[in-house]
């Protein structure tokens, strides 16, 4: 994604809930942080799985899992959060 493209998205999505989610960064795995920075690439469940070698089913519960514990309705917020707290995954 472009730089402008995600601080337009950045700042639509920014509510006062969001500020809570901050907190949530710190309960993700090891791996959920990993495959966060892979969505945040905007690569698709299968090409991670092939990346990091696991089965495209894991890969969704992980995704699934990330987006629960951020408070995140999808992974367009999830790539967002991420380019937005980088310095925390």
């Amino acid at each position: 994604m472009s730089p402008s493209i995600v601080e337009c998205l950045a700042l639509s999505l920014r509510t006062e809930n969001q500020m809570d989610k901050e907190s949530g960064a710190d309960e993700l795995t090891e791996r959920e942080c990993e495959i966060l920075i892979h969505v945040s690439n905007g690569e698709s469940n299968k090409l991670i799985a092939r990346k990091l070698d696991i089965a495209e089913a894991t890969v969704k519960v992980h995704v699934k899992h990330l987006l629960k514990k951020l408070g995140l309705k999808s992974r367009v917020e999830a790539a967002v959060w991420a380019v937005t707290h980088n310095n925390k995954l």
